[in-house]
């Protein structure tokens, strides 16, 4: 004879916020820690983009002023 298992308390996986200790010291230290971490990812994707910026424009400049000395438009 086989028996039903009944379930009573319903189990989700947790998420970044369910965490037990919600207000203690050490998650107040690790969501400064996380944030201090994220300010650092965007500065530095910030840097690359405006890195690339640049070096997309000193590229593009070459080339008008390749072909416009070539052509002598300029």
């Amino acid at each position: 004879m086989t028996r039903k298992i009944k379930f009573t308390k319903q189990y989700k996986p947790m998420a970044f916020g369910d965490r037990d200790d919600k207000g203690s010291l050490d998650a107040h230290q690790r969501a400064k820690a996380e944030a201090k971490e994220t300010r650092r990812y965007n500065m530095r994707m910030k840097e690359l983009e405006a890195e690339d910026a640049r070096r997309r424009g000193g590229i593009l400049t070459k080339v008008v002023r390749f072909f416009s000395s070539k052509h002598r438009t300029r």
